[in-house]
């Protein structure tokens, strides 16, 4: 059987990742370690929303590199429908304490989500009242790749 698995262009992954809603979060350490969060996404940048605890912290603290996938398949994926795409990204974390970029973050989120402009100022107050404990990230990609069959 032969696959006929394509190169997105920067236009598709952009289109795609604009249209997800879901990725795995890959980062390295002693062992690799990936958890899948949810994200928005605007101008080459993943905007991440993550808790301040727990292992992702600990390795983040360590190093700040880091992968983001993107991947998705029909309900009906199947040896006859055997259609997917799948987006790598790769960055660097940065924790986000300033109103600016935060409000950046929130209006990525809410487009991606449909949601009107402004839908989401009360987290924004809500965060700028202790920016330091932010839950707000971005990864600013370096580089990109997307397949798809």
């Amino acid at each position: 059987m032969k696959y006929d698995i394509k190169n997105m262009s920067a236009a598709e992954i952009d289109e795609f990742l604009k249209t997800q809603r879901v990725g795995m979060l890959s980062l390295g350490g002693d062992k690799p370690y990936a958890v899948p969060l949810a994200y928005s996404y605007a101008a080459n940048t993943i905007f991440l929303t993550m808790r301040p605890t727990g292992r992702k912290m600990e390795y983040i603290a360590r190093n700040r590199n880091a992968c983001f996938a993107v991947f998705w398949m029909p309900p009906d994926f199947s040896m006859t429908n055997m259609t997917w795409k799948s987006v790598i990204c790769e960055g660097v974390l940065e924790h986000l304490t300033d109103r600016e970029h935060i409000t950046v973050a929130v209006r990525a989120g809410e487009r991606q989500l449909g949601l009107p402009a402004g839908t989401w100022d009360t987290l924004i107050e809500k965060t700028m009242q202790n920016p330091a404990a932010s839950g707000f990230w971005k990864i600013a990609i370096h580089a990109v790749s997307g397949r798809s069959m």
